[in-house]
């Protein structure tokens, strides 16, 4: 496989193009965007050409990937009729599986179209966002339909695609669309709510955003994506998402139920349940190939602090993989987290860290 073909160089498509030419640098890789988005995917070094327009895009390409939102894709599907040669394997990264397969079926027949969907993304859009690193250890859904050919050019697709660093996982595209509700169509709601909930607050508590810290952030963060997306996401996949909201409809019922009788036993066993099930959610950091050995620092709100820490790490020839900054406390201090490549070298790390003063530990 030696041409990709990528139509919508926005967050997706140019995340995609900037990893695979990070990884396959003699890849060529051709873009069909607005012209703004173009000029900026070549300059950020995600396309090799700009396309004059789609059939330009489209020919002689070994792969072409839709990277646009699901409307955009159902229209691109029938404009690639009678332009999209028999041997080019299609892929899609739409969040909705099952009807961009009955698209292709419909408009194209196409038997070398392999639906896909990343689970990552942003809740920033555009080429300005793209990321090298976005599909680093990603679950990236396949969704390969019956009688699809698995030659040594199905092959050289997930090569291609496997090169992002993502995780690739094959599953039937009903059950992903039925999973995707649960996981990520429903919480996009629920971030929604919550932030309208708390604006409804406000009208009584009008300091209540001032106390909305870190968990309430953590939980809102996607609730600021751009609706028109989700508008198709929704169309497409209603069914299943009124099937989970239902059943989350049916916990808070019981939760209500529970609280108005006072049932703290059976609230606890909801939060060990919690707490269980969060634990198999991987976790793993975008970037890296295997998990990192994490090590908490805190360090006290003064000049130097953050400098004195690091140099004490570099003096100790460790290296800091990943740093995040995890709480501040103003007049006080902050704790950081370091990622460290081997469970050795964070051991180390706390040693070095303690000597020099810090509060450092493992969890």
């Amino acid at each position: 496989m030696q041409t990709v073909s990528i139509i919508g160089c926005g967050l997706m498509g140019g995340s995609l193009g900037l990893a695979l030419k990070s990884a396959r640098p003699a890849l060529s890789v051709c873009g069909w965007d607005t012209p703004g988005s173009l000029e900026m995917a070549r300059q950020r070094g995600a396309i090799d050409r700009e396309a004059e327009d789609l059939a330009d895009c489209v020919r002689g390409a070994d792969l072409v990937v839709l990277a646009t939102p699901l409307s955009a894709t159902m229209q691109i599907i029938d404009d690639l009729a009678g332009i999209l040669e028999p041997r080019t394997w299609l892929h899609d990264l739409c969040s909705v599986k099952g009807p961009v397969a009955e698209q292709v079926q419909r408009s194209l027949g196409h038997d070398r179209f392999l639906g896909g969907h990343p689970m990552t993304g942003s809740e920033k859009a555009g080429i300005r966002f793209a990321d090298t690193a976005l599909y680093e250890n990603a679950t990236y859904v396949l969704c390969p339909h019956d009688g699809m050919p698995r030659d040594q050019s199905f092959e050289s697709v997930l090569d291609i695609l496997g090169a992002t660093g993502a995780l690739l996982l094959e599953m039937d595209a009903t059950v992903h669309d039925r999973i995707a509700a649960h996981v990520s169509h429903v919480p996009q709601l629920l971030s929604v709510l919550l932030v309208n909930l708390a604006d409804r607050a406000k009208q009584q508590d009008p300091e209540v955003l001032r106390l909305a810290a870190g968990g309430f952030r953590d939980m809102t963060r996607i609730a600021g994506s751009p609706f028109p997306m989700w508008e198709d996401i929704l169309a497409a996949n209603g069914e299943e998402v009124t099937v989970a909201l239902r059943s989350f409809r049916e916990l808070l019922d019981n939760l209500l139920s529970d609280l108005d009788q006072q049932a703290f036993p059976a609230i606890g066993a909801l939060f060990h349940q919690a707490e269980q099930t969060r634990d198999f959610i991987p976790s793993d950091g975008k970037a890296f190939l295997k998990p990192l050995a994490d090590v908490f620092v805190f360090t006290a709100d003064r000049p130097g602090a953050l400098v004195a820490l690091t140099t004490a790490l570099y003096d100790a020839d460790l290296s800091i993989k990943d740093i995040e900054l995890l709480r501040i406390r103003e007049n006080r201090g902050g704790t950081f987290r370091l990622g460290f490549d081997t469970s050795n070298e964070a051991v180390q790390a706390i040693s070095v860290l303690t000597e020099a003063g810090f509060t450092a530990y493992k969890l």
